[in-house]
């Protein structure tokens, strides 16, 4: 499940584009000002960020190094600014993508689409490769026939790697609710992928495991001859 961040005032283009990625199965969170987006507390990572240049208060060329140090995720600017100078000056700060209002709501998709395909399919180590397409993950040329929820553990963990991430962050990215403290679902999803990783790679040198880091979560434990 990708998550989207959409940073845009204009309340009715947001409530659109809002609408139309939760139709094609995203999970998105919206903010019509910079003070909005720096005060949430939503626990899910940003698959991508969609982020309007002119906004009530601040700019998108101001905030994006703020996004790009919070976020580790391609981002996009959707504005009306035209210029040539502009759409420059925003590839030039980073930005995966610049696109102009009013843009068809097929055409944002398809962009989305291919930064986080292209995104996925650059998480890769020497032996694990992250197949965005196929939602399968590839480890010493192994496919791993991961089913939904564990391809989510799988390429969130390989995307945070190599810091571990905490059960309330992973639990509610892949349940797709906050964490009550007491719902081990998250865990007997792990415990179950550990068992198929272990059966997969129990007679060779290298492996993939997911470790339980104390106080800290879960982290990838590559394991390379």
């Amino acid at each position: 499940m990708h998550h989207i961040f959409v940073i845009e005032d204009d309340l009715k283009l947001a409530n659109l584009i809002q609408k139309f990625l939760l139709k094609q199965k995203f999970t998105v969170d919206v903010f019509n000002t910079v003070q909005e987006y720096c005060d949430h507390n939503t626990t899910f990572t940003p698959s991508l960020i969609i982020c309007d240049v002119m906004l009530p208060d601040g700019n998108g060329f101001s905030l994006i190094d703020n996004l790009k140090k919070n976020h580790d995720c391609p981002i996009i600017f959707l504005t009306a600014l035209d210029s040539v100078q502009s759409q420059i000056k925003g590839l030039e700060l980073g930005a995966n993508d610049y696109l102009v209002k009013p843009i068809r709501p097929e055409l944002l998709l398809a962009k989305v689409r291919n930064i986080i395909n292209q995104q996925g399919q650059n998480q890769q180590s020497q032996s694990l490769y992250i197949d965005a397409r196929k939602r399968d993950a590839i480890f010493l040329k192994t496919p791993l026939g991961l089913n939904d929820n564990e391809f989510e553990i799988i390429s969130f963990l390989a995307k945070s790697s190599p810091k571990a991430v905490t059960r309330e962050v992973l639990f509610k990215h892949v349940i797709g609710r906050e964490y009550d403290g007491l719902d081990r679902a998250v865990d007997l999803k792990i415990s179950r992928l550990r068992k198929k990783l272990k059966t997969l790679f129990a007679d060779k040198e290298s492996s993939l495991d997911i470790k339980s880091v104390r106080g800290k979560g879960y982290s990838l434990d590559i394991t390379e001859p």
